[in-house]
């Protein structure tokens, strides 16, 4: 009976092998590999399953069997296929085959009987999900088989396995819906979504079951009484399945895979933005290096600060120097000496997420991420300029021209490579950033909290960029969870990339090279903002002069400009920027009343339909306080401002995700916008 299960699945997994190409696009798993290590040939890929995947054999291999694997039970290391390195010109072509994210299981069987006394292979999955981790189970399982049964028919049993995942009732949902829930205080977000998928799903169900009985019989036997009756059971069955389904956390979808007669339960996150690869810390990757000394320049021996890397000169912490390598698109290594290569991937892949903003503000880091390398894949790893890489040979940090940043897991512990040339004309940029700063000691710069990344600094380096590493290491030790920690970094990096278009609009003239397009309409937000938005905005771009000048014209930067005009065509909400006007009302302390009464005035004039109320409701995550900064229009001395407020409320309670936020609001909100309502409706 086992022989017979066994030979439906890899017939299964053939008839998808040959399916089409839209098929192919629905598939969970594109290819399956088993990697082993020989005595006399080393590591050798022995099966790729349906089909080759086009890459080097050996170089596969390598990537499978991490250098010290045999000295552990088993390993978890990651790896992508279909990395797109830059032509001459520095640009990475669209189009093309579509990156595939690999999770690879190796693992160590001791035996007596062989040479060297143990068994090592390791099994992969190469998959469009970035939601690599659920197929961990699974992975495990196949293995053991396939150490019980070494031969191609293990692999297509578990292709098939992983292909009849059922995704179908799993809603489809926009960026802003995914903000939206990924940020929920309400584990029952967008539920009419599900339910309406899961009704349909039951109502092909039990279409596919009806026919397999007698159309003829199944009329005459039933009749109109029975018909009805089976609609009511069909009715009160929809009724029990939403009521259960009141219970679960729509941030996942809940599915299974069955493998060899095992249920596998798999949680799919539905939150996932496109740089977030797997699951991993970005909590783990801050407190490894938070303590680290930020003068590790000069133990390294260089002369001068790097503009683009040492923002504060000496007293840039740690944290900082790593987030201003990523974004300047510098080369960036993570070492970890004698550590699992599944760990090292995972401060890669938190890297990622760090320089992304969260996973979800730029683009294009994960293609040139390597979470697990080695010096077999040296000369393609330098051909990616600013690559992020994680390494457990020590002989990379012996050659400092190969990296421009390192990062030492053990010893949590960044340096500088001394090899890193200040790029061209930084001098008199640097000068000019520090005199700007020597202008800005002058002003009061008091803020709620000030922080010291060692004893002893001075209080003029207290800027931004330290507040934001105070705040994050405060919410870190009051457990905050991943998800807070990486809604804070997408906010940093988000109001990062808002000053770029800001310091192109003044430093026009400079920046006539190819490609230099504003990332946003400039004129519009300094349009919107008050004098005092105006004063902490030149403030900011004086600060991040360097490192506005470093992030131009990296990969992340084109991606943007490409991505702004993408979603500038596509976006519903035209003439306004919500994000600025939405962060002028939570952060702004001097906006006078014209201004308020201009944010909603125009948020009442462009946000009308549901689809214009679903992208404000992005912006206003719930985790951040939902409503509130638009609720104190509640009670504001301008009868106008009350108006537009009551409005712009009564169309957010129209929509399904908006009555959630309502009701999810302060009840003396819920209460003034009920009393408010009903007087101007008066």
């Amino acid at each position: 009976m086992a022989s017979n299960s066994r030979d439906s699945n890899v017939q299964a997994a053939v008839n998808d092998a040959g399916s089409s190409e839209e098929e192919a696009q629905q598939r969970n798993v594109e290819y399956v590999l088993l990697a082993e290590f020989d005595i006399d040939r080393g590591a050798i890929l022995k099966h790729q399953y349906p089909r080759p995947t086009g890459a080097d054999d050996s170089h596969l291999a390598e990537l499978m069997l991490p250098d010290g694997a045999h000295a552990r039970e088993s390993d978890w290391t990651v790896f992508f296929l279909n990395q797109k390195a830059p032509d001459e010109s520095g640009r990475v072509a669209d189009g093309g085959a579509p990156l595939l994210y690999v999770l690879n299981l190796v693992r160590t069987k001791h035996d007596k009987e062989v040479r060297r006394g143990a068994v090592v292979k390791a099994m992969a999955v190469c998959t469009r999900h970035r939601f690599i981790h659920i197929y961990q189970a699974i992975l495990m399982l196949a293995l053991e088989n396939y150490y019980r049964a070494p031969t191609e028919d293990t692999l297509a049993e578990l292709y098939a396995a992983a292909n009849r995942m059922d995704l179908s009732c799993m809603p489809r949902l926009s960026r802003h819906e995914t903000t939206i829930l990924r940020f929920s205080d309400d584990q029952n977000m967008f539920e009419e979504r599900f339910a309406q998928l899961e009704s349909e799903r039951r109502m092909v169900d039990a279409a596919t079951r009806d026919s397999d009985h007698d159309a003829v019989v199944a009329e005459a036997a039933v009749g109109d009484d029975g018909a009805a009756t089976a609609r009511r059971g069909t009715v009160s069955e929809a009724g029990r399945m939403r009521g259960s389904a009141r219970n679960k956390d729509r941030r996942f979808f809940d599915t299974e895979i069955v493998y060899s007669g095992v249920k596998l339960p798999i949680r799919v996150p539905m939150t996932v933005y496109p740089e977030e690869i797997g699951d991993f810390s970005l909590i783990r990757l801050l407190t490894t290096f938070a303590g680290a000394l930020p003068a590790s320049v000069a133990a390294s021996g260089k002369a001068a600060a790097h503009p683009h890397l040492e923002s504060s000169g000496q007293y840039t912490h740690a944290i900082t120097v790593l987030m201003n390598a990523l974004l300047t698109q510098k080369r960036v290594i993570f070492l970890g000496h004698g550590k699992p290569a599944g760990e090292v991937a995972n401060y890669v892949l938190a890297a990622v997420a760090l320089g992304s903003g969260g996973g979800g503000v730029l683009r294009g880091f994960a293609n040139r991420a390597f979470p697990y390398t080695n010096l077999t894949n040296l000369d393609t790893l330098l051909s990616f300029p600013g690559y992020i890489a994680g390494v457990t040979n020590p002989a990379f940090e012996e050659h400092p021209e190969w990296w421009d940043l390192l990062c030492n897991i053990n010893t949590g512990r960044i340096t500088v490579s001394p090899a890193l040339a200040p790029p061209t004309g930084a001098q008199p940029q640097r000068s000019q950033a520090d005199a700007l700063r020597r202008s800005l000691d002058s002003v009061s710069l008091a803020r709620n909290r000030s922080f010291s990344s060692r004893e002893g600094k001075p209080d003029r380096w207290n800027n931004s960029d330290s507040e934001f590493v105070q705040d994050l290491m405060l919410a870190i030790d009051r457990h905050y969870g991943e998800v807070a920690i990486r809604a804070k970094v997408e906010n940093y990096v988000r109001r990062f990339v808002s000053l770029v278009p800001l310091y192109e609009h003044e430093h026009e003239h400079e920046h006539e090279r190819d490609g230099a397009t504003a990332l946003a309409d400039a004129a519009l937000l300094i349009g919107a903002d008050s004098p005092a938005d105006r004063d902490a905005r030149d403030r900011e771009l004086a600060f991040y002069h360097a490192r506005i000048e470093g992030f131009i014209g990296t990969h992340a930067y084109h991606n943007a400009v490409a991505d702004r005009q993408s979603q500038h065509a596509a976006s519903f909400v035209r003439g306004i920027d919500i994000a600025h006007m939405v962060y002028s009302l939570r952060t702004a302390a001097n906006l006078d009343v014209n201004e308020v009464e201009a944010i909603f005035k125009r948020l009442d004039e462009h946000v009308v339909t549901d689809e214009q109320v679903t992208e404000l409701l992005a912006a206003l995550p719930q985790s951040q306080g939902g409503l509130q900064p638009l609720a104190y229009g509640f009670y504001h001395p301008s009868p106008a401002i009350r108006l537009h407020t009551v409005r712009l409320f009564e169309r957010i309670e129209r929509n399904l995700a908006g009555a959630r936020y309502v009701r999810s609001t302060n009840f003396f909100h819920q209460c003034a916008f009920s009393n408010l309502r009903h007087a101007f409706a008066a």
